[in-house]
């Protein structure tokens, strides 16, 4: 009800400042909406909201404060079950890294030693068989004498 008064209201007060009618349009529209707003049987149904809720408040405000808490609850519990999981698949995925970094180095640290045995080896059968005066290296950029 309370709705529709503003309405009207709404809608008198946007013809008035709209319209070219001027003051009498105005006066004529005030006088209605005082009218219907002393009318009894509108101030009757105004008592009436106004106790309503007056009643119910309090009661509708602890449903919406349980609401919100139940809701609150269950958006902790969601966050907190996600940040597991993350947590979770972080810890597997360090692992995972590690295992890898351990792997290569071991790569590494046997390639570098078959490098270190097959170029002394290399340098070996080179020293031993390279008899020419020839000082040009037989690769280019490579100097295995130096």
């Amino acid at each position: 009800m309370k709705g529709k008064i503003l309405f009207v209201a709404g809608a008198a007060v946007g013809y008035v400042l709209g319209a070219r009618a001027g003051r009498g349009a105005y006066v004529k529209i005030k006088s209605q909406a005082e009218s219907l707003w002393e009318n009894p049987n509108v101030q009757k149904t105004v008592h009436q909201a106004e106790d309503f809720v007056r009643e119910n408040a309090p009661v509708v405000g602890k449903k919406v404060q349980e609401k919100a808490g139940d809701v609150a609850g269950a958006a902790a519990a969601k966050a907190k079950s996600t940040a597991n999981k993350v947590t979770s698949s972080s810890s597997d995925a360090a692992s995972d890294a590690t295992a890898a970094a351990h792997k290569a180095a071991e790569k590494v640290a046997d390639a570098a030693a078959s490098a270190d045995s097959g170029s002394k080896s290399a340098s070996d059968s080179t020293t031993s068989t390279d008899t020419s005066s020839d000082s040009k290296p037989k690769l280019p950029g490579v100097n295995p004498g130096v």
